[in-house]
């Protein structure tokens, strides 16, 4: 095999094990069941377009001739757009980092405050040490990792559907919603765009920084289509593991999960050791899983915060990624309890939808002329980031109390995407 179909099996199960990320394997089986077939179509449809989005990005860069970094500073004029991007980047992993190394340590250490933190110490190590000790490998390590992963849901998959006792009842329920019609409803629709939009992984910059590494031996489309389709079908997986997960419960209990928001699927991965506990197998291979899910997101996502840092600060690769874990650690100090650690994940959430519109602003500022095809994603991609970034907005504020801090931080970033590059000093375009 030559090194370019070699990397092309690499990066695509890169793109796969970045844009799967816990939510994939906690509210993609919630929202299918809860929306049914219509609800999965409508996803779809997100799904084609902004993946075609993340390949028109990918493109983008690869043919500007620019790293990533240095378009938005010297050829787009927008330096704040990366900074914003890169601020955000930094609150997930904080956030992030804990519950991926809760999964596999909750039973030890419990979900408190000192928990998340002990998790969180743990985890930003292991980053580091990959970051900093595989160096030119870092990204054969990311796609072998993802490919571990893959593997590990379609085992875990098999093996639920195999050795949990089927409940013709329960099972004819979970059915039944699955391929139900629905009416279309806006609720429907910002479900299917948000999981669309998680589902992709935009926001972060990472096919910025794909297309930097990409030459005209790579296809793009392929690249990103198939991490893409991957990235589904892991998601349809997972639909079988929560279904069977939850066979040994009562219909009552599928009910809560599928109505119960994040906090329905984040209460039941806390309640799958009690309702599986004839099962320990079965709860080893969910918790490897959705660990895998966790770092095969995190680590390409902390890979865009170093390589920003390298290239704003001019900085070795060991000591940028120093300041990456060492940001991430600082924020985590803080949001270690759990109400915070929520908080922050509503502020991520939100400044994703306007992050995601920075990191496409290369496609609106570029010196290529789009196609009608580019124009018309492009025009949908960004109404759907704005109208989800405002409804985001309203969502946070009306829940009040620690959340208004969500929203507070997410319009800092945008006001700063938008309109901080007039504090930052110019550099000359080469």
């Amino acid at each position: 095999m030559d090194a370019v179909k070699k990397w092309t099996i690499y990066l695509i199960f890169l793109v796969a094990g970045f844009a799967t990320g816990i939510g994939t394997l906690g509210l993609f089986p919630q929202f299918w069941l809860r929306y049914g077939i219509t609800g999965l179509v409508v996803h779809m449809v997100f799904l084609g377009i902004l993946g075609y989005l993340a390949v028109m990005e990918t493109e983008t860069v690869m043919r500007s001739g620019y790293y990533f970094v240095g378009l938005y500073r010297k050829l787009l004029r927008r330096p704040s757009m990366i900074i914003a991007i890169l601020i955000t980047v930094l609150m997930f992993i904080s956030y992030y980092s804990a519950n991926v190394m809760l999964s596999l340590l909750s039973p030890v250490l419990g979900t408190g405050t000192l928990s998340r933190l002990v998790a969180k110490v743990i985890m930003l190590g292991i980053i580091f040490v990959i970051l900093t000790r595989a160096k030119e490998k870092t990204f054969a390590i990311m796609a072998i990792g993802s490919a571990i992963f893959v593997i590990a849901v379609t085992v875990t998959a098999i093996a639920f559907k195999t050795q949990i006792p089927e409940n013709a009842a329960f099972l004819g329920m979970a059915k039944h919603m699955l391929i139900q019609t629905h009416s279309l409803s806006l609720g429907m629709i910002k479900s299917a765009a948000e999981r669309a939009i998680y589902g992709v992984g935009l926001g972060f910059a990472f096919y910025l920084m794909l297309g930097s590494f990409l030459n005209e031996r790579f296809n793009p489309k392929l690249i990103v289509g198939v991490g893409i389709l991957i990235q589904f079908i892991i998601g349809i997986l997972s639909t079988i593991i929560v279904v069977y997960s939850l066979g040994p419960t009562t219909p009552d209990r599928l009910l809560q999960y599928v109505y119960g928001g994040e906090e329905g699927a984040i209460e039941l991965m806390g309640e799958l050791p009690t309702i599986l506990a004839e099962y320990k197998t079965l709860l080893l291979l969910i918790a490897i899983s959705v660990f895998f899910a966790g770092v095969t997101s995190l680590l390409p996502t902390a890979e865009v915060a170093l390589q920003s840092i390298e290239a704003l600060f001019k900085v070795g690769r060991n000591k940028a990624a120093a300041y990456v874990i060492g940001a991430s650690l600082l924020i985590g100090i803080v949001d270690s309890p759990p109400t915070v650690a929520d908080m922050m994940l509503k502020a991520v959430t939100t400044a994703l939808f306007f992050t995601a519109l920075f990191e496409m602003y290369p496609l609106i500022g570029g010196r290529e002329k789009p196609t009608s095809l580019a124009l018309g994603v492009m025009a949908v991609s960004s109404a759907v980031f704005l109208v989800g970034g405002l409804y985001a907005l309203y969502d946070v504020f009306r829940d009040g109390g620690i959340y208004i801090l969500s929203g507070l931080l997410a319009l800092i970033i945008l006001a700063f995407g938008i309109f901080g590059s007039n504090l930052i000093p110019e550099e000359t375009v080469e």
